[in-house]
């Protein structure tokens, strides 16, 4: 069972002409195998192991001003704004697929001039309609590198390279979900935002 259809979206710029095309690439989620029977056990069942939680491997470049800049502080200072972001996308996306309160909130973690392309496109940018048929998303690997361009000490903007695996559980078995990603993000009054992106979702090519 097949929970992703192929699809492909339109690339959506906005605001600023630096930033280049984000690609994001979520191959599909299939269900397992057959369950062994096993044999009867006489003992207590074992209680079952904690789920695992989301945590995201972040690694930060900077660039900026090339007199007077420090490279190496500038990104160390950026990370934790930037990881916390991408342990929010990922949580609403997947991990939640939605939540209580549907797409609102991933849709709020995108520049307002592309949160109708985001909300016409949630099949390309999450579980979208797969989401009523998983019950549980169980992260694996999340990684991401990070360049933050900076004007003066201010961060602006970023290209983050994102990737996530994990395991989807439904009702006819469960299968993995990977997310490949190149993300441009803003740093906007709200903080950082998803300025542009170009998704498309399904099996591995």
């Amino acid at each position: 069972m097949t929970l992703f259809a192929n699809r492909t979206a339109p690339p959506r710029l906005v605001r600023s002409a630096t930033l280049l095309t984000a690609v994001l690439l979520l191959a599909g989620c299939t269900s397992g195998g057959e369950r062994d029977a096993g044999s009867a056990t006489t003992g207590p069942a074992a209680a079952p192991a904690p789920a695992k939680p989301l945590e995201v491997t972040l690694r930060t470049t900077a660039r900026g001003p090339e007199r007077g800049f420090n490279a190496r502080q500038a990104a160390k200072k950026a990370a934790p704004g930037i990881e916390r972001f991408l342990d929010r996308y990922l949580t609403v996306a997947f991990v939640d697929a939605g939540g209580e309160h549907g797409w609102n909130g991933l849709l709020g973690l995108f520049d307002k001039p592309v949160r109708a392309a985001a909300r016409k496109e949630l099949d390309a940018v999450s579980l979208g309609a797969a989401a009523p048929k998983v019950t549980a998303v169980t992260p694996g690997r999340a990684s991401a590198r990070a360049t933050v361009l900076h004007e003066g000490s201010r961060p602006v903007a970023a290209t983050v390279r994102l990737a996530f695996d994990g395991t989807a559980d439904t009702a006819g078995g469960s299968g993995k979900v990977h997310l490949r990603s190149v993300l441009q993000l803003l740093r906007t009054r709200s903080g950082w935002r998803i300025a542009a992106f170009d998704s498309r979702t399904g099996p591995p090519s």
